[in-house]
């Protein structure tokens, strides 16, 4: 083909098209593929609340706490990247050994008794978590008591995640570019 020939010119021009279609078709692979494992964790976080729930009660002491953990043993190793926290009106109530001896920042909203709610927060050694939380309203010596439970993640496993799925997908996007391209 000669320079600036109408076959080099389409040629080109196709192979920019190709190019182009599937970098935005790996971005936005990336990106749903992102918010599916995003939602998982949320689901996952949630089955964690509601076995926190499960067990929550008042102790004698007006406080409330869990009769039992929830059963990830991930929950006993410090700095896990997995946690549990119960708070009440006197502030944290108990929090899992994970936590060692920080404490999950809880957004101030309003949160309607059994509604969930999901949130980005700090977490320790400032990791970015992704929380999952509930309040529900127990019955404490005749008067009722809002407690809140909240469950967090690390969302390390989650870029972990999007990195080598991203990874993968080049090398199979650069494939198809070139078996495209020579078509």
């Amino acid at each position: 083909m000669k320079p600036g020939s109408l076959r080099l010119r389409l040629v080109a021009g196709g192979a920019a098209a190709i190019i182009s279609a599937l970098i935005l078709a790996g971005i936005g692979l990336t990106y749903l593929f992102e918010r599916h494992v995003m939602r998982s964790l949320a689901e996952d976080l949630d089955v964690h609340v509601r076995q926190a729930l499960a067990s929550i009660e008042v102790g004698p002491a007006g406080k409330s706490r869990l009769a039992r953990e929830p059963s990830d043993p991930r929950f006993s190793v410090p700095l896990s990247g997995l946690y549990w926290q119960l708070s009440d009106a006197t502030g944290v109530a108990a929090r899992s050994r994970s936590l060692w001896d920080a404490a999950l920042p809880l957004p101030h909203d309003a949160l309607p008794a059994g509604d969930v709610h999901q949130h980005r927060i700090a977490g320790p050694k400032n990791t970015e978590l992704l929380a999952v939380e509930r309040i529900i309203s127990l019955k404490s010596n005749g008067v009722q008591m809002p407690v809140r439970i909240i469950v967090a993640s690390d969302l390390a496993r989650v870029a972990r995640a999007r990195q080598s799925f991203a990874m993968e997908l080049i090398l199979s996007l650069t494939i198809l570019a070139a078996v495209l391209a020579a078509a």
